[in-house]
Formats: structure tokens, sequence, C-alpha cells
């Protein structure tokens, strides 16, 4: 069975969708330098799980396949969402942190494996991870909402 086709404008489908275009923000901000830092490589797999985690959730309720054996689909959605949440704006975090000491200079950032590339420069490399910091940050901002929305849904 599955939910008519304008099922894909009502709220649900809406935010995982703009869940999925932040986290493609924020991997193709990363595809260039993401061997400077080991939390680079760390936040580009993260975006790239959470973008299938998106798209996979969408198909999931699209089908009507929300039955697990051991919990409520809505509870494991819950779940999900929650942690998704909490890693989404730590990342945001460490990148303003990140971009906190970019800014102060080079001496600052000697946890740096690499400099950014040449092609980017540094400048360059601080305004793409102020992209990513961003797209995170409200990334986390929809993962709260959808997580406050299946909690009410899921206790009436």
């Amino acid at each position: 069975m599955t939910k008519p086709v304008g099922w894909c404008a009502t709220w649900l489908p809406m935010i995982k969708l703009a869940q999925a275009i932040c986290h493609f923000i924020v991997i193709m901000v990363f595809l260039d330098g993401r061997h400077q830092w080991y939390m680079y490589n760390a936040i580009l797999t993260f975006s790239f799980l959470a973008l299938f985690y998106s798209f996979f959730t969408i198909l999931l309720r699209f089908f009507e396949l929300t039955e697990l054996h051991f919990m409520s689909f809505n509870f494991a959605a819950m779940l999900c969402n929650f942690v998704l949440m909490v890693l989404s704006l730590a990342f945001s975090g460490i990148l303003i942190w990140d971009i906190c000491n970019m800014r102060d200079g080079p001496h600052k950032i000697k946890y740096h494996d690499r400099l950014p590339p040449v092609t980017i420069g540094q400048d360059a490399w601080i305004r793409r991870c102020v992209l990513a910091a961003s797209s995170l940050l409200l990334a986390g901002l929809l993962y709260l909402i959808t997580y406050l929305k299946l909690r009410g849904v899921a206790t009436s």
C-alpha cells in the first residue's frame, strides 16, 4: 500500500527534503578540502549517512512500511531524529569553533593536518566552513522540529 502522491507535499516529506538539501550542501562543501582535518571527514561521512536516512524514511513512510517487531516505527524515527539533531548541532558547534580559530591565524589551527587547498585559499575555506556550519545548524533545527512533531503524533 502507498500513500497518495499529494502526500509528498505534507510536512514530513518537505522537512526531510530540506534536511537532505542541508546535508547535500555540507557534502559539496567538504569534498575538496576534507583531508585538512579528520573532523571534516567525520562530518562528511555523517552527512552522507544523514542524507541516506532522510530519503530512506521518506520511502518507508510513502510505502507505509512502518511496522517494526521490537518497537513502534514512530518511536524509532523519534530516536533517530534526536540522535541526528544532537550530532548536527555538535558538528555545527565544532565547525564554529574551528572557524573562530582559523580567523585568528594559522598558529591557532595546528590541529589541522594540512592547509586548505591552494585553489581554494584560507578565506574561501572559512566561508565554506561557515556555509557548512549554518547548514548543519539548520538541519539540527529541522531534526528538532521533526522530533517534536513525531512526539506529538506518538502521544496522540
